[in-house]
């Protein structure tokens, strides 16, 4: 029986399913737990299969990182070109970007978290979506600054803004639970603590 040549959809497939795999493992069990036989065994595939593809776990770990962080300067640049001008309300659509962003990418944060504590230097690309994603938040906030709307350091801002939502996401994590029944209020609440701090008239 002749074997049927491998097509180029079924190989980027099979690429693809050891990459989301080995993003559901890394995650749950961190880079320096993980072995590639348990990867490759979620992904369907054998450990031979999975080297031919990747060469080693190192590979296959900053190929994961690579692949599921591709695409998202230009979401950001996207965004940032979608504001209206106003300043409340382009806050509160950065402040949903940037929920919605971490909340979809919380494992690929946890995996960067873990290999932080071992390798700090090969979890730079987990965070280099996040550094965009301020980069961009200064340059607004600098516009904001420069036209009298706020006042302060333009990156001090951005880093307590990207902040207040990072603890949000990281400590509902933790602690599971949160102070708040949808993620729409808090970002609410954080935008006017923002805003307008937290002292009283």
């Amino acid at each position: 029986m002749q074997v049927p040549a491998l097509t180029r959809s079924s190989v980027e497939s099979t690429h693809e399913r050891i990459l989301t795999a080995a993003r559901q493992i890394f995650a749950l069990k961190g880079p320096h737990g993980t072995t590639t036989r348990e990867i490759a065994d979620l992904a369907g595939v054998n450990e031979a299969t999975l080297f031919r593809h990747f060469g080693n776990k190192r590979a296959l770990l900053d190929a994961m990182k690579e692949f599921f962080c591709q695409g998202r300067e230009a979401r950001l640049h996207a965004l940032y070109a979608s504001l209206s001008g106003d300043l409340k309300t382009d806050l509160l659509t950065i402040a949903r970007s940037t929920v919605e962003g971490m909340q979809q990418n919380i494992d690929l944060m946890r995996v960067a978290l873990l290999e932080e504590a071992v390798d700090p230097e090969a979890a730079r690309v987990p965070w280099r979506v996040p550094n965009m994603a301020r980069d961009y938040l200064i340059r607004f906030l600098a516009r904001a600054v420069a036209s009298g709307a706020l006042q302060g350091n333009p990156e001090v801002l951005a880093r307590f803004f990207m902040g207040m939502f990072f603890a949000y996401i990281m400590g509902r994590q933790f602690w599971r639970t949160s102070l708040f029944e949808r993620d729409d209020q808090a970002v609410t609440t954080f935008v006017d603590l923002f805003l307008n701090g937290a002292r009283g008239a």
